[in-house]
């Protein structure tokens, strides 16, 4: 089997389009992270409000 000799801006093309694909999937693994602090932090306002009214009630 032979190989092929790629043209140099081939591979830097494929090396450019990797780079890319890296970048963005760790953009939206950042993004992901903060929508799911964002919840969390929501949910936590949430509980420490419930137990004030609870607390007002009683």
């Amino acid at each position: 089997m032979q190989t092929k000799e790629w043209p140099e801006e081939n591979i830097n093309d494929i090396e450019d389009y990797f780079e890319y694909q890296k970048k963005k999937n760790s953009k939206q693994s950042k993004r992901r992270w903060r929508e799911i602090e964002a919840f969390k932090e929501q949910k936590r306002m949430q509980r420490e409000i419930a137990s004030y009214d609870d607390y007002l009630m009683h």
